[in-house]
């Protein structure tokens, strides 16, 4: 994941000799970007995480801030544009990686670049190479430096000794490295790995060889969704309707192309993005596999259940705009939209059964008396929590900013400067020693404010065009 590429780069770039073991046959972890996809091969889809915040960008009563994550994609030379084009929504002081062209990059690509840097410096990076275990390789311990080196054990048997190890690794799967790891660890019980609470997130991108959400209505920015009947009474666990298809998207939210003829685009609309407070996610939950290799799953019209979930999706999109077509071109414009059917999609799911990752995003429990957490607190307890050990821990799941990779960089970057490793040329000193301090991280919201916020629905939709277009 990024904390790790960015040790592997710091470290290596300092001298040291670094080997990376992933367990996937990728890089990134929760930054999923899909290259090359749609019928042309030539659009972006953001499976995973995939914005930064330079400066603080402020709402009600919390902030968003990824101070080294941008200051990471400054150093490495890559452009980006706001992610929101509309200077007056919330998130327009978020922002994207693109190519020198504008096109979307893929926030994977600042991950990539550090990787890449590492092994100009003889970083060792392996794919498909899972951790199974760690033990005390030197023995014993000498009752005042405590362990001097860990053995790390891969799922071929292989071990590999290190002076000191970085775990950047999420919370499910490292508390089962370490009980599972036996010996000494098993009998620990290191309590801050123990705090997050995890939650899922789901995200789906449907594609269009029309895009005619920018084509017919200009709709180009703002949120959209849908409502679904109420319930009869009170139920025991909240149950999605059979239809309508849960919509919960954005309309700056997907890679679009418009190189048609007349200036048309075609290419992705983002449709959902949230978690399961009320159940909708468990609406798609069939479509795809418990324990699949890949999160993102592909929805292929080849598939007949893929298919109808796609026209599901569709008729949902066409009913929930139906009153700014009418308005735009009466029933004609309609029956023209429907007609329209997506080409396929992508539907990725950040749940238990995302192996090596098990989550969505994280967040530290209440305190004893029901207070929120000191913000950085728990970042800094994790950190090192095998007293004696050379083991380190950096990941969202502690981090001072929950769901965003800033909180896996700030810990590696904290990490860096327990293990004596100079700080970069191109690093502020004020930035290194707040990035973990409770002032300089009070207000972060800890999750995607996107999850947050209120969404509009059909109504909002209809008064929105054609005089009242948002473009």
């Amino acid at each position: 994941g990024a904390g790790g590429a960015y040790a592997a780069w710091r470290a290596s770039t300092a001298g040291l000799r670094v080997c990376v073991f992933e367990r996937a046959n990728r890089p990134g972890g929760r930054i999923h970007s899909l290259r090359e996809q749609g019928p042309k091969k030539d659009l972006v889809v953001e499976a995973g995480g995939y914005r930064f915040a330079p400066k603080p960008v402020d709402f009600v009563n919390w902030k968003i801030n990824t101070p080294l994550t941008a200051k990471i994609v400054e150093t490495l030379g890559l452009p980006s544009v706001p992610y929101n084009p509309n200077p007056s929504d919330w998130d327009h002081g978020l922002r994207k990686i693109v190519t020198p062209d504008g096109q979307d990059a893929g926030y994977l690509t600042f991950i990539e670049r550090m990787l890449e840097l590492a092994a100009a410096k003889n970083a060792t990076i392996r794919y498909g190479s899972r951790v199974v275990a760690l033990r005390d390789a030197s023995g014993s311990s000498d009752g005042a430096g405590g362990v001097q080196s860990v053995a790390l054990r891969l799922q071929n048997g292989e071990e590999v000794v290190a002076r000191s190890v970085l775990l950047n690794i999420p919370q499910r799967p490292l508390v089962e490295l370490l009980r599972g790891s036996g010996g000494q660890l098993a009998e620990m019980f290191p309590k801050p790995l123990y705090d997050p609470v995890s939650y899922s997130i789901m995200k789906l991108y449907l594609h269009y060889d029309d895009a005619w959400w920018r084509n017919d209505l200009g709709l180009v920015h703002g949120p959209f969704a849908n409502e679904e009947p109420p319930a009869p009474g009170p139920e025991p666990m909240p149950l999605p309707a059979e239809s309508p298809a849960p919509l919960d998207g954005q309309y700056h939210d997907g890679h679009v192309r418009c190189d048609l003829p007349g200036g048309k685009c075609r290419g992705f609309l983002q449709t959902y993005y949230g978690g399961n407070s009320v159940g909708r996610m468990d609406f798609f939950t069939p479509f795809v596999d418990a324990e699949p290799d890949d999160p993102a799953t592909q929805l292929n019209r080849s598939l007949a259940p893929h298919a109808a979930l796609l026209d599901s999706l569709h008729d949902s999109l066409v009913a929930l705009h139906r009153a700014a077509l009418l308005k735009v071109g009466g029933e004609a414009a309609v029956q023209r939209v429907q007609a329209l059917k997506p080409t396929g999609g992508v539907l990725t799911m950040w749940n238990q059964g995302a192996g090596g990752i098990h989550a969505g995003c994280h967040k530290p429990k209440r305190t004893a008396s029901g207070a929120d957490p000191v913000p950085g607190a728990l970042a800094k307890a994790a950190m090192m929590p095998l007293p004696g050990w050379p083991v380190y821990v950096a990941n969202e799941a502690f981090g001072p900013q929950g769901c965003w990779a800033e909180g896996s960089l700030a810990m590696s970057e904290a990490v860096m400067q327990k293990m004596g490793v100079p700080t970069a040329a191109w690093l502020e000193d004020g930035l290194v020693g707040e990035l973990l301090e409770p002032e300089f991280n009070r207000g972060r919201v800890g999750t995607d404010p996107w999850l947050l916020q209120p969404r509009p629905t059909s109504a909002a939709a209809a008064a929105s065009a054609p005089d009242g277009l948002v473009v």
